[in-house]
């Protein structure tokens, strides 16, 4: 590739990054990279490169041209990296990614050559608008989770999604851009060097921090729901006083329930964005591919709608392509500044937080905080006094011998073949109820279920779900004799807006032998209307005790 053109001759000894770059323009001389990107404006700076306006004088289009700064075009492991963005992201072709076209280098200069796209940030749409509508915020992240699912089909994760990387087009149009600290799966080992944590704090996922999990496609999931969960509740769903404090926060505790912060949400969208956002990567969505399906029934599919977004916000630039690493100085919150690579305060405040964690999990692991009893309550028993346990601390596993439907308006069960998969101690396998076309259960029928035979008669005093669908509304019956009259049960127990993992406590055990799950409406939206679980456990006294 050629030597840059600088017009003034006195130039050319300079090795100009981004700041020499700024001046010389300032100073009206032009500024043309490989002979042919002629840089015009730049549109935004972070921690690792510049990003310009430019003008292909070859194929006579706008540009925007990456250009790493000069203390890091020094680096070879930084070059490395660069390089290897321009490999990763060369494979990726798809209507909501940003393409790029060219790489190169001129002299000491290090750059990348990619789509312009007129238009904002969502970073930027968020900050003027506060909140998106419900549909707009589905049909955005219904078109990032696309993008990414076919990113990881390829190989490839992009390890920093955040609203600053996603761009809103004028004409409606939604991408996914920077691939910059991407890394190609079926290459360990490389890049990624150990301690070192790659991606931004508000979005970062649990096992980017503490190394419990291989960094995969659910990584960027996570980042996506943050992201959604930003959009709807009008703020970060974690936020500490320093960056390593809000990438703890959520090794430690739940963010506050969507619908909490904004009522207006659809429960299944709440459902949607709090499965993306589990702290396990083994509880959320399969794929991004998955998500995008569950995201499309609440997606707004106006593109006017998604159009006027950049039109509205405030203190727009022209066109501001995705930033590297951080946003300008003056622009954003400190804990938007990027993991990858900061400096060495950064490497100790997360060797900190992995050794804070590593306490955390061993103590849990040695007072036994890790079990059961730390499932969220809900029913009939209220909080119990840490020394008055009653009859739940004495509580043991009762074996449970058949499962059945209960379907009484619609004759035909609900997929009974898959009802063994709520005993087999695996969450990979699950029952559910059909798929509805409302959450009203099409207006077919008041609910859906599925019964509990123990056998014989037992002592209950609690009841644990595994829920693959958190939002669901749920009732707890019991009876001595099984039957598909709901009235023939007497309800025990309620469960409204049941998390992902719910025990149901009485407040007295009951004496039974068969239990009815009941499903009522309104339906949670999870790639369509349904109630899904992974597994029941039934807790009672032992056999003989008195009650």
């Amino acid at each position: 590739m050629e030597a840059g053109n600088v017009t003034d001759p006195a130039e050319h000894t300079e090795a100009m990054g981004g700041a020499a770059i700024t001046e010389h323009l300032r100073r009206k001389h032009t500024v043309v990279l490989g002979g042919r990107y002629e840089l015009t404006e730049r549109i935004a700076s972070g921690g690792m490169a510049s990003v310009w306006r430019a003008h292909d004088d070859v194929l006579a289009r706008t540009v925007a041209v990456k250009l790493l700064h000069d203390h890091l075009a020094a680096d070879e492991d930084f070059r490395e990296r660069f390089r290897r963005e321009a490999i990763a992201a060369a494979k990726l072709t798809h209507p909501h990614v940003v393409s790029l076209y060219d790489t190169g280098a001129d002299g000491d200069r290090v750059y990348l050559v990619m789509e312009f796209v007129e238009g904002a940030t969502l970073r930027e749409v968020m900050a003027n608008l506060g909140t998106l509508e419900p549909g707009q915020a589905a049909s955005i992240g219904e078109r990032i989770a696309r993008a990414l699912d076919y990113a990881h089909d390829r190989g490839l994760v992009h390890r920093d999604v955040k609203p600053a990387n996603i761009l809103i087009g004028d004409d409606g149009s939604v991408k996914v851009a920077d691939f910059g600290i991407a890394k190609a799966e079926e290459h360990d080992g490389d890049l990624t060097r150990t301690g070192m944590v790659l991606g931004t704090a508000a979005y970062v996922a649990p096992e980017q921090i503490t190394g419990s999990h291989p960094v995969d496609g659910r990584a960027d999931q996570y980042a996506l729901g943050c992201m959604l969960y930003e959009a709807l509740a009008g703020r970060q769903p974690f936020k500490g006083d320093t960056a390593v404090a809000t990438a703890a926060q959520r090794l430690e505790s739940n963010a506050t329930p969507l619908r909490a912060l904004r009522p207006d949400v659809p429960r299944g969208l709440e459902s949607i964005v709090g499965r993306a956002m589990a702290r396990h990567p083994e509880d959320r969505f399969v794929s991004t591919a998955a998500l995008a399906d569950a995201l499309a029934a609440f997606a707004d599919r106006d593109p006017a709608h998604t159009a006027a977004l950049p039109l509205a916000t405030a203190h727009r630039v022209a066109r501001r392509q995705s930033e590297v690493g951080a946003p300008p100085e003056d622009q954003g919150p400190p804990e938007q500044e990027s993991f990858a690579r900061s400096e060495g305060r950064w490497l100790l405040g997360v060797l900190a937080l992995i050794i804070v964690a590593g306490a955390l999990v061993g103590a849990a692991l040695v007072t036994g905080a890790l079990d059961s009893d730390r499932l969220p309550r809900v029913g009939g028993a209220e909080e119990e006094d840490p020394g008055d346990q009653g009859d739940t601390a004495e509580a043991e596993p009762i074996t449970i011998a058949a499962l059945a439907s209960f379907d009484p308006a619609g004759g035909d069960g609900e997929n009974d073949e898959s009802l063994p998969a709520l005993l087999d101690e695996d969450r990979s396998s699950t029952w559910r109820t059909d798929i509805y076309n409302s959450a009203e259960f099409g207006g077919l029928k008041d609910g859906v279920g599925f019964s509990v035979d123990l056998g014989e008669s037992r002592d209950v005093s609690r009841v644990e779900l595994d829920v693959e669908t958190p939002g669901v509304n749920l009732e707890l019956h019991v009876a001595d004799q099984i039957s598909q009259d709901l009235e023939e049960w007497d309800r025990v127990a309620t469960a409204d807006d049941a998390p992902a993992g719910v025990a149901i406590d009485l407040e007295e055990s009951v004496t039974t032998r068969h239990l009815l799950i009941w499903i009522t409406p309104p339906l949670p939206n999870s790639g369509g209307y349904k109630a899904e679980f992974s597994e029941i456990r039934v807790m009672g006294l032992p056999t003989g005790r008195d009650n």
